[in-house]
């Protein structure tokens, strides 16, 4: 009895050490419908995001496999010798399980570790929004043929609407799977597309698990994220601020959230400001009752010459002025070194253009209004 059970024990003992990986490498095993003899292809991008081969596997017996190190965490490719299609998996320490099929080659079933089973999961959640926006895009070409303007623009809002929910679906995702490389991924491209704030993406960033931040996606948003930080960047939320107007009372940038705004930096002492001030007004008059609004922030140092500008020009949108000339506190939040200056802000209070003047500034309202 006893000699049986150290048969056993040892057998279990051989057969663990028969599915143990190796620190830092993986072995992925495949399972095909494709015809025996078919070659499939590891691809990774190289240095200079070029597809290069990194492997090849033959199909024998409706199998195939691939093995070999993970320096990085990272995603390769397989492709089938003779398609156009790929299919996507995460390179990462472990067993890889996938299922590729001839008739739907771009959409493998993926096992074995967590980041190739987030990855399969996020593909069916997100199939459904991918579906229905390349639709509508279909419509809009349509419609675009037929000059059909009026159902172009019905088509662009559903189309927002479906873009928006499929960013809070994986702005969910990112902030609930913090040890997924998909979850570096899409917030690698949240960062380049500016969906979030640099300061967001920190956030979310710092919760991801050690081995996720020192991921190849990882690092690029750390070089970002962590690089010395110019906050009045395009692309970067607007610094806020309050101030007193001319009757004493304060306003807060944040209160114009929701509206497209101009920060105009002035002052009654500046003859280029004034200048411009015509262009300003015409716009302000033109674009108010659209959703513009214009917040001016006096260098002045003189209530009196502030106000006696503001009237005289005809100034009729929001002031603010500590009084206190280059050293008022405003201009030193959004480094003005010159004036005018202006910061023009989409309605989530995002900077997207800087120093923008004429028709310049015209067509950049007109544009922010439309969307």
């Amino acid at each position: 009895m006893k000699k049986t059970s150290l048969i056993l024990f040892g057998l279990l003992i051989s057969l663990t050490a028969c599915n143990q990986i190796e620190k830092n490498t993986f072995v992925l095993n495949g399972t095909t419908n494709l015809l025996d003899g078919k070659r499939i292809f590891r691809i990774q991008a190289n240095a200079n995001g070029q597809p290069s081969t990194i492997d090849t596997a033959t199909v024998a017996n409706g199998q195939f496999n691939f093995s070999g190190s993970v320096a990085q965490i990272d995603v390769n490719f397989l492709f089938v010798e003779g398609q156009q299609l790929n299919s996507a998996f995460i390179v990462e320490e472990g067993n890889i399980e996938v299922k590729l099929l001839q008739e739907s080659l771009a959409e493998m079933d993926l096992s074995g570790t967590s980041s190739n089973e987030d990855l399969y999961f996020y593909r069916k959640e997100t199939k459904t929004f991918a579906n229905d926006m390349n639709a509508i895009v279909a419509e809009i070409q349509s419609a675009n043929a037929l000059g059909d303007n009026l159902l172009v623009q019905d088509l662009q809002q559903q189309y927002t609407v479906l873009q928006e929910k499929l960013v809070d679906y994986e702005k969910n995702f990112i902030k609930t799977k913090t040890d997924s490389y998909i979850s570096a991924l899409i917030l690698e491209r949240f960062l380049k597309q500016k969906t979030l704030a640099r300061n967001e993406v920190k956030e979310i960033f710092d919760t991801f698990s050690d081995r996720i931040r020192s991921s190849k996606s990882g690092i690029n948003v750390s070089n970002v994220v962590n690089a010395p930080v110019n906050p009045t960047a395009i692309g970067e939320i607007a610094p806020l601020f309050d101030g007193p107007t001319p009757t004493g009372e304060r306003i807060a940038l944040e209160s114009f959230r929701g509206k497209v705004v101009i920060i105009d930096f002035w002052a009654s002492w500046c003859r280029p400001c004034r200048i411009e001030n015509p262009n300003l007004v015409r716009l302000y008059k033109r674009m108010h009752d659209k959703g513009l609004e214009i917040v001016g922030v006096s260098l002045d140092r003189n209530k009196a010459s502030w106000e006696r500008a503001i009237a005289d020009d005809g100034l009729t949108w929001s002031h603010v002025s500590n009084l206190q000339y280059w050293a008022d506190p405003i201009a030193q939040l959004y480094s003005v070194r010159s004036i005018p200056a202006a910061f023009v802000l989409d309605r989530e209070g995002r900077i997207v253009a800087k120093n923008l003047r004429g028709a310049q500034l015209d067509a950049k309202i007109e544009e922010l209004l439309k969307n």
